[in-house]
């Protein structure tokens, strides 16, 4: 066990040294990428799931992982997420990106994966903080991969805007969990110190919430939108698992040892302790869900919406029971999945068809019938209606929403889902019911193919996202046998 997550954690870290063969030798960079990503895959799946954590000394730093049910749910998403950006890029890059930035391109990929799975096994908020740091640092240098004014305003506002919440919220909640002398390992009953302080506690969740910028709650949330700038597999991965979901499975990790999810509920069921913060994510959620209406830039559009179901998780986590962490995990399943997705098809738009606005987009719709009933899928799933992979984790919401008696969160999360209609319907429309077919001012770009590596990556996501609502009821088993 022991050797197998230090394998696992390691193996991105060591791919890293090997990005100088992605310019001069991109099919042998491929190959041997894929074959590290798909062991990593493996040794996620074989991972033995237990509470118990493994402590490595290095140097004045003892560094701690574990590998419960969330962190290996995690940890098998990350890695196909990684397999699905690598092949994704493959033809992406030769399009799109400059043959001297495609070095620093999967350097800094593989050294983001590393942290992010070093993050999700973390076995201690000291661990917790020192990964986060670095996945912050890892991460910046991908949103400047075609420097322009636009990235690097973008870069500066994410570096910005993680720092300052990190130092300012984050790194106080450990320092005063440290002052008060409380295990910080993520360990079960661990919460008997923080129920003598109660407003304290109450502050810390505070701190926590806030602190991890990655939850995108208001008013630290315009970073992820500009972060749309960047290269579209790098869009594609910081919305589905390397930015955001990280934060959340934080966020998880915090809530179950830290403080105790019994302890945690009677901190959410009062308004003043912590039963204000579903208000501030439901009216984050819903202007969030009105932007992404009102916005026509497609990776605006997915980014504003990533914004309305990171809360809607957050949501769940705080609302602290059994059901709802299950609620949570499969919702951060099926939304990395789809979101990459969409993200993929918005690649193809701007780079095959030079298309970025969802006016320009339904003015083709007609002809890309395939990729708009893609896009609708995806955008169809997260939404949640039924049977469709996005569905069962917001199902399960409602659920323990409504028996937690926080009909608050039940109405922002339906409301929420009733405006996300309203912005994936009418690309559907124009694809399958146009009123008039229009010609795009440059019908020879029509009739160009799409790379088979960016198809494939789109298709594999999609048949992934089926299949885990094939299975959703094996994986529900499984989540409650392994809680």
């Amino acid at each position: 066990m022991i050797y197998n997550l230090s394998l696992l954690i390691l193996l991105p870290l060591g791919l890293s040294t090997l990005a100088f063969l992605a310019r001069r030798h991109s099919k042998l960079n491929f190959a041997i990428s894929l074959k590290i990503i798909f062991s990593c895959l493996i040794l996620s799946i074989y991972l033995p799931i237990s509470c118990k954590i493994y402590s490595f000394e290095l140097g004045f730093i003892t560094l701690k992982f574990m590998c419960d049910i969330y962190s290996y749910i995690f940890g098998i998403l990350v890695n196909i997420v990684w397999m699905l950006t690598l092949i994704y890029s493959y033809s992406y890059n030769k399009i799109c990106i400059n043959r001297r930035k495609i070095i620093k391109f999967h350097r800094y990929l593989n050294l983001t994966i590393f942290a992010v799975l070093a993050n999700g096994y973390c076995g201690d908020l000291t661990n917790l903080i020192i990964f986060y740091f670095l996945m912050i640092f890892f991460t910046a240098p991908l949103i400047i991969s075609k420097p322009s004014k636009s990235s690097i305003k973008a870069y500066l506002i994410y570096l910005q805007t993680h720092i300052f919440t990190t130092l300012i919220f984050f790194l106080p909640a450990i320092l005063i969990i440290k002052f008060l002398k409380i295990n910080d390992e993520f360990i079960l009953d661990n919460s008997s110190i923080l129920q003598e302080h109660r407003a304290l506690s109450a502050f810390l969740l505070v701190l926590f919430v806030f602190g991890i910028a990655k939850n995108c709650i208001l008013p630290f949330h315009q970073w992820i939108t500009r972060t749309t700038i960047a290269p579209t597999p790098i869009s594609a991965l910081l919305h589905s698992v390397a930015a955001v979901k990280s934060g959340s499975i934080a966020m998880i990790k915090i809530i179950t040892y830290t403080f105790g999810l019994e302890y945690t509920r009677s901190l959410t069921d009062n308004f003043f302790t912590g039963g204000w913060i579903f208000y501030l994510l439901g009216s984050t959620a819903i202007y969030c869900a009105y932007r992404a209406y009102k916005t026509t830039k497609i990776k605006s559009r997915f980014a504003y919406s990533t914004i309305s179901q990171l809360s809607y998780i957050l949501s769940s986590i705080l609302i602290a029971t059994k059901l709802s962490l299950m609620a949570s995990m499969l919702h951060i399943v099926s939304h990395s999945l789809c979101k990459i997705s969409l993200f993929f098809i918005a690649g193809i738009f701007s780079a095959v068809y030079q298309i970025h606005s969802t006016k320009e987009a339904s003015q083709i719709a007609p002809s890309i019938k395939f990729w708009i009933a893609c896009l609708t899928f995806c955008g169809a799933s997260i939404i949640g209606l039924p049977f469709l992979p996005g569905s069962f984790g917001k199902d399960y919401m409602l659920i323990s929403e409504f028996k937690s008696h926080h009909y608050s969160a039940l109405i922002f999360l339906v409301a929420g889902s009733i405006i996300n209609i309203l912005y994936i319907y009418p690309i559907f429309k124009a694809g399958f019911f146009p009123k008039q077919i229009l010609n795009h001012p440059n019908p020879e770009i029509l009739q160009r193919k799409i790379p088979l590596a960016m198809s494939s990556a789109i298709i594999i996501s999609i048949i992934i996202s089926i299949g885990f609502s094939i299975f959703i009821t094996q994986i529900v088993n499984f989540f409650n046998a392994n809680f």
